[in-house]
């Protein structure tokens, strides 16, 4: 495949989820004891493709969620 002319990009769903649990961005940060700052970059797509996303932070917040990294994370396909 191409990736130069067929791009791909990572979303992720984290604020829709966080919206349909009726879960705030600061009570997830201080239930996973981590940094509102990194949460709220992956509630608003913020630098995500170029951003370090720990494993063991996604790991939680599926966890805590109760939803997989599937859930938690969509491939855009842009033309």
């Amino acid at each position: 495949m191409d990736w130069e002319q067929n791009p791909v990009n990572l979303c992720c769903n984290l604020g829709e989820i966080l919206k349909q649990k009726g879960i705030s961005a600061l009570q997830l940060s201080k239930d996973l004891n981590h940094r509102r700052s990194t949460i709220n970059d992956l509630i608003n797509n913020k630098d995500i493709s170029t951003k370090r996303i720990p494993a063991q932070l996604i790991a939680r917040i599926c966890s805590y969620l109760d939803i997989t990294p599937n859930d938690l994370f969509t491939i855009i396909h842009t033309e």
